[in-house]
């Protein structure tokens, strides 16, 4: 039977775009890290980053090189240590790039993590609208946040929900219909509320956030809507920044193809410490799997991957492994395959998953379309 591939990736020019790395979740002394607001810049700078979002806890980022605005309470552990901004000056050549060959670094605003000062860490980050400086958060409450960025025309996403629902040394609560249902109602709700955090730093209380993930996709694609997966350092300390981050393939590297690549799903997740996909006791060694090309062919049914720097590509259905190999015939997995299909590579140097490719017979409702 002939089936429709909706690709993420299918509006991107891989002989022309190019693959820029970046963090969309990170902290500094003006919330709750201790490292200084321009000294996090600069690590992320120097570790190779060509996009990064301040997106500190009530802390709107209004630009690397504008002082920000802290919450007094937030900042008693920092108290004597105020965040410094860039200089005008360097701000300049970080994000132009004239001390690195001309590779700038995108600086994403506005940016902040809601919900600010709440324990069970129910933390929403918005972006590209000014909203939230010193907000207090409600315990538990996502959809507080997620609806007000979402009437003042930004986006956002859903931090860590493993460590929400304290799924880490319980996988079944990665799978609970309860909770898989609590996020899928709010990402059906609001689609400017573009998914989750797959990874998160060292993803050891979000190790099983990739099982969250593959749930809400089988639940939602059914309704016509994709969620995309996001890496991010979540960054407290300095050696958090060569941890989780995401590729975005992009035309050019600036705010609004950010913002774009973002909504569309060009961009693929990448971590450092796989505690799910590879052994408990895995070392990183050298250069992280990235993906160089996708296809896909309607007539063959078929999806290929290109890639570097990775031994193996597996491909996953409703949660599980399905086949190796850098191209899949989804014809041949029709028993395996409902509503998706995705992939990941496997190297030394940690795994990099594609977001999910939506498979339809025919049966999916006509709003599909908009995941294209």
């Amino acid at each position: 039977m002939k089936k429709n591939i909706i690709s993420p990736y299918k509006s991107v020019d891989w002989d022309t775009w190019g693959i820029y790395k970046g963090s969309l979740h990170t902290h500094s002394s003006a919330s709750d890290s201790k490292v200084d607001f321009k000294d996090m810049i600069e690590g992320h700078y120097e570790q190779g980053y060509d996009v990064l979002a301040m997106t500190d806890h009530g802390v709107v980022n209004r630009g690397w090189n504008v002082p920000p605005q802290t919450v007094p309470v937030l900042k008693i552990i920092n108290i004597f240590n105020k965040p410094t901004p860039l200089s005008n000056e360097r701000y300049l050549e970080i994000t132009n790039g004239t001390d690195r060959g001309g590779r700038g670094m995108t600086d994403v605003k506005p940016a902040i993590e809601l919900n600010a000062a709440v324990l069970r860490k129910n933390h929403v980050n918005g972006f590209f609208i000014d909203y939230g400086q010193n907000i207090w958060g409600k315990e538990n409450d996502f959809e507080g946040p997620i609806a007000a960025v979402d009437k003042l025309g930004g986006i956002s996403f859903i931090n860590h929900p493993g460590d929400w629902i304290k799924a880490s040394g319980d996988i079944s609560r990665a799978h609970d219909p309860k909770n898989i249902s609590f996020f899928a109602d709010l990402l059906k709700r609001y689609h400017s509320c573009l998914g989750i955090e797959i990874f998160n730093r060292i993803n050891i209380p979000t190790n099983h956030d990739r099982v969250i993930w593959d749930n809400l996709l089988q639940s939602l694609i059914p309704t016509g809507r994709n969620v995309w997966g996001f890496s991010n350092t979540d960054a407290h300390t300095l050696s958090d920044i060569d941890t989780s981050f995401s590729l975005f393939a992009m035309p050019e590297n600036n705010c609004e193809n950010v913002r774009t690549a973002m909504e569309n799903g060009t961009f693929f997740a990448v971590s450092r410490y796989p505690k799910y996909e590879l052994p408990a006791d895995f070392k990183a060694k050298g250069i992280y799997p990235s993906v160089t090309r996708v296809d896909v062919d309607e007539q063959e049914c078929t999806i290929s991957i290109e890639g570097k720097d990775y031994s193996e590509i597996q491909w996953v259905a409703n949660g599980k492994i399905i086949a190796t190999g850098n191209t899949i015939n989804i014809n041949d997995y029709e028993e395996q395959i409902t509503y998706y299909v995705r992939a990941q590579l496997l190297g030394d140097g940690g795994v990099c998953l594609t977001q999910a490719f939506i498979v339809d017979d025919g049966t999916l409702e006509a709003n599909t379309s908009k995941s294209r």
